[in-house]
């Protein structure tokens, strides 16, 4: 979705790695409603064994990542279609 190699991996390290941080700061009633649904707390929902009183169960933190996946697969196809069809 973004033409600068840069920008990309600097947004892709931004919504891994710098917003759960920031979630956190967040009031904790918004804090444990939002940090959950996160790309990586979903992954690692998917990937820990056993429950997890934080976590969301694998089978809904892989749909939680199905669902990022689509997304921004549906945000990349609408901006190819404007930009360069």
């Amino acid at each position: 979705m973004l033409r600068n190699t840069a920008g990309a991996l600097t947004s892709v390290v931004a919504l891994l790695l710098v917003v759960p941080g920031v979630v956190s700061l967040l009031p904790e009633s918004w804090s444990e409603a939002v940090s959950p649904y996160l790309p990586s707390n979903a992954g690692q929902a998917v990937m820990t064994v056993g429950a997890h009183p934080d976590l969301l169960s694998p089978g809904a933190g892989a749909a939680v990542l199905l669902a990022w996946l689509v997304a921004l697969v549906g945000a990349a196809v609408v901006l190819l279609r404007r930009r360069d069809a």
